[in-house]
């Protein structure tokens, strides 16, 4: 971001050979699964002649050694064409990114310093709407560039877009997850 590198958080043990790279870059059980139920919900609910979702870390180009990437990314298909999809990172904004919790190294920021950061940028890059889903604390922070932030219970309905909701808590309560 910004020309300089993000490094996964442990990355210099890995360096030092202490844990493998596998280690650091893999997303935690709980990440995973709630990148599988957002999408789940998504899925049978989304516009799909309207929207295209990508996910897995899915790279943004947004300017010369400024790329990001994001969980789960929703492209407007109208803006992010069949004749945009390519073997290189998107240079089209998508709608909207959803993000759960972060793998970076903040050693050098805080994490607060970082999502307001990586916000700003996917705003700049004209993003109209992130979600933050932060599971140390339970919470969701819903940003838009035109509108304050808010920082929602996950136990709540969250709506993502187009009247879609997801309620975490409810969720992980019903598959019997405690965290």
């Amino acid at each position: 971001m910004d020309g300089k590198p993000i490094y996964y958080k442990g990355y210099k043990e890995a360096i030092k050979k202490h844990v493998n790279a596998e280690e650091i870059m893999g997303s935690s059980s709980l990440q995973s699964e709630l990148v599988n139920f957002i999408l789940e919900v998504l899925h049978i609910s989304y516009d799909k002649k309207k929207y295209r979702i990508h996910t897995n870390e899915s790279g943004l180009q947004l300017g010369y050694k400024d790329t990001l990437a994001g969980d789960i990314v929703i492209y407007n298909k109208q803006v992010f064409t069949p004749d945009k999809i390519s073997t290189k990172y998107s240079d089209v904004p998508p709608k909207f990114v959803i993000e759960i919790d972060t793998n970076a190294d903040l050693s050098e920021s805080s994490f607060m310093e970082y999502l307001t950061r990586k916000t700003e940028k996917l705003f700049e890059f004209g993003v109209e709407k992130v979600f933050w889903v932060i599971t140390s604390t339970q919470q969701v922070i819903v940003t838009s560039p035109k509108e304050d932030w808010l920082i929602k219970n996950w136990n709540k309905d969250i709506e993502l877009f187009d009247g879609i909701t997801i309620n975490i808590g409810k969720y992980l309560d019903e598959e019997g997850i405690k965290i």
